[in-house]
């Protein structure tokens, strides 16, 4: 009796503190940490206060991110843009699809990641051990961050972005969210963004569904997918950062036709 409590009480303990531990060694990452609850919860407190008090962060409609796993597809401007989300909706913790590079180039970063809940994908490879690790913790009610782009926009405007979003999107069926960031481009100068009192704000959509046509999916449907991803992302965004996806929105249109018009777009019932 008392070696099943010993044994119950460590297994706890070790989720507690180091999460879903195996997920980064599943997909080669080995000698890297995973998700803390406990890094997650004290870090995230601190970030949300900063990000709150100090930059002016301003969180809009994220009430409306389902309660069960979710795709959170948003614009990237900079570095800071994945603790602005995880102080967002916290005390929930995403778990952010990074590129390959911060875990092998810069250790320290990737360290952080790693122990923040970040994975790694390997970009323009189509990363199948990466897609069922997100597919993994969306089945589990995971909070799944991507930034489609793949990278920072260096003039913070929407530039090309990669299919991985719509592929896990349509593989999964999961709700997925956009958000629109604006004015965290100005974060880039460090310190003095924290003086300056940078205004942040960060808008989520209705939460919305794409589906394949078939019972496979086909290149047509990522395509199609993709296209209706980056309007959602683009239509949370004012007409200075929509860039290479500023002629899917038009402004012109009342907002209950625009919502209309995506194709195959099925609001779960858990949408506020």
């Amino acid at each position: 009796m008392r070696r099943r409590i010993y044994r119950w009480t460590t297994r706890q303990l070790t989720r507690l503190i180091f999460g879903e531990y195996k997920a980064l060694s599943d997909i080669g990452m080995y000698g890297m940490p995973n998700a803390s609850r406990v890094w997650f919860l004290v870090a995230g407190f601190f970030a949300r206060f900063a990000f709150l008090r100090i930059v002016r962060c301003e969180w809009v409609h994220f009430d409306r991110i389902p309660k069960t796993g979710v795709i959170i597809a948003s614009n990237h401007v900079s570095s800071a843009d994945p603790a602005m989300m995880a102080s967002a909706i916290y005390p929930r913790s995403p778990r952010y699809m990074a590129k390959v590079e911060l875990f092998q180039k810069e250790p320290v970063i990737g360290y952080l990641f790693a122990l923040s809940g970040a994975f790694p994908v390997r970009r323009g490879a189509g990363d199948r051990l990466a897609i069922r690790e997100a597919e993994r913790l969306l089945r589990d009610g995971a909070v799944v961050g991507m930034f489609p782009e793949g990278h920072r926009s260096e003039n913070a405007s929407l530039i090309e972005a990669h299919s991985g979003t719509a592929l896990l999107a349509l593989r999964t069926q999961a709700p997925v969210v956009a958000v629109g960031i604006t004015g965290s481009e100005r974060m880039r100068a460090g310190w003095r963004a924290l003086f300056a009192r940078t205004q942040v704000r960060m808008t989520a959509s209705h939460p919305f569904v794409v589906k394949p046509k078939g019972r496979r999916v086909t290149r047509a449907d990522i395509d199609e997918a993709h296209t209706t991803i980056m309007r959602a992302i683009a239509e949370e965004l004012p007409p200075a950062y929509r860039g290479v996806y500023a002629h899917l929105v038009d402004d012109t249109v009342a907002e209950p036709e625009a919502s209309a018009d995506r194709s195959r777009m099925d609001r779960p019932g858990a949408a506020a």
